[in-house]
């Protein structure tokens, strides 16, 4: 799923080189000789500049459903002290399967449903009293073992897939915008995309979730056999659900329910939610700021579909407080989350206690739900009505589910200044 952007390193180097491009991956199904977990083989892969042609994914004809009106239209912060969430903290139940040797981090993160874990590595090193963070291209853990895909010149904005033998990745190739590529049996084809989607997916601010990619009003999506094109009823940022192959219910959603928010890098505003058929816009409740707040940034960060209704979208709020300073002398900056949670008719909205915001939401395989908060280091839990708390020894930068079960991944990196790679999992 998608990677956490206010925390580790590895995201931010990211963003850095953030542009507009799409190149599908479909691993070789030739296994790396037995290594320790820590280790990695590296795969061949071929320029994107050597392999000529283009893709123009068929635009999804359709009627559009009639909006659907956001109840309630506005949710309040309660008092500052007030905590409607109420998480308990427990013991964690996740585990490290895999730390490198070497120093870097993991970025984004997907998991298809064999079981195949695809993220996003970065290498670092100390050079002048600074630390050096490079793209080091694709990882694909098997359970034992890493294989690694360099990706040369190729930069990353979002991951999906659905197995070992396919995969996407959204980003830059070789400084050109637009690419589309398969990596399958050994043989990797690029191709550059063409249409309204070139110039918008793959740009930051690109969300990828199974077979669906968003960014703006503009979505694709891999229907077994060739890329759509749809244009989406308000503008995304962040995509849940439908990861299975033409949108059915892989990724933890059921039925053919795929939705979208804003994300983390646009202004809020509705969801939309695909049916099967047609994207349809759905309101989403305004959220409150308390009196007199200066700055204010609103968002809705991501969505995590349960079911048709049964449906999550997290986020927080932030504000500056007038007159009041930090330890730097900075102006006293205050955040908030809150957790939205849609039953087919109506929201409800949960405010949690001031100090971070939610990052990212992936359902748990047993009708529960996983959120990250904006530390990096804290995950919470839904299930059975409650809320819990777990807190991890570093920083995760991306949750993703592994379809049709309990298995949940969290990448990262542990350590300070210099980083080690993490692959993290709970069942």
């Amino acid at each position: 799923m998608r990677s956490l952007g206010e925390v580790g390193v590895p995201r931010a180097a990211r963003r850095l080189g953030a542009a507009t491009a799409v190149i599908a991956l479909a691993a070789a199904c030739v296994q790396p000789s037995a290594r320790t977990p820590a280790e990695s083989e590296s795969a061949p892969v071929t320029s994107p500049t050597e392999t000529g042609g283009s893709l123009t994914p068929a635009p999804v004809p359709g009627s559009t459903p009639p909006p659907l009106v956001a109840r309630p239209a506005r949710c309040p912060q309660p008092p500052a002290g007030a905590d409607q969430l109420r998480a308990r903290p427990v013991r964690t139940t996740w585990r490290a399967v895999s730390t490198d040797q070497d120093h870097g981090g993991f970025g984004d993160l997907a998991v298809g449903g064999d079981g195949a874990v695809w993220t996003t590595h970065f290498t670092q090193r100390a050079s002048g009293g600074t630390v050096e963070t490079a793209f080091a291209g694709l990882r694909r853990w098997d359970g034992a073992r890493w294989r690694a895909y360099p990706l040369p010149d190729v930069r990353v904005t979002a991951l999906g897939a659905t197995s070992a033998e396919q995969a996407w990745v959204f980003g830059l190739a070789d400084g050109q915008a637009g690419l589309v590529g398969g990596f399958q049996h050994g043989t990797f084809t690029p191709l550059p995309l063409t249409g309204r989607s070139a110039t918008t997916i793959g740009t930051g601010g690109t969300a990828a979730r199974g077979v669906w990619a968003v960014n703006g009003t503009a979505a694709l999506s891999w229907d077994g056999a060739t890329w759509r094109a749809h244009e989406l009823t308000a503008p995304a940022g962040a995509v849940g659900g439908g990861g299975a192959v033409g949108g059915g219910g892989g990724g933890g959603g059921r039925g053919t329910d795929v939705w979208t928010v804003s994300g983390p890098l646009l202004e809020p505003g509705p969801a939309a939610r695909w049916n099967g058929s047609a994207w349809q816009r759905v309101g989403v409740p305004e959220l409150g700021l308390p009196a007199k707040a200066g700055s204010p940034r609103i968002r809705l960060n991501d969505v995590a579909v349960l079911g048709p209704r049964d449906v999550w979208a997290v986020g927080g709020v932030s504000w500056l407080v007038p007159g009041r300073f930090d330890k730097q002398n900075e102006p006293l900056e205050r955040h908030r989350p809150v957790a939205l949670h849609w039953d087919g008719d109506a929201w409800r909205c949960d405010w949690g206690p001031l100090g971070s915001t939610f990052a990212q939401a992936e359902p748990d395989g047993r009708g529960g739900l996983w959120v990250l908060d904006s530390t990096g280091s804290r995950l919470l839990r839904h299930a059975g009505g409650r809320w819990t708390s777990q807190r991890l020894d570093g920083q995760v930068a991306a949750l993703a589910q592994r379809p049709g079960t309990a298995e949940v991944y969290a990448a990262g990196a542990v350590g300070g200044e210099l980083t080690r790679a993490t692959l993290w999992r709970s069942r």
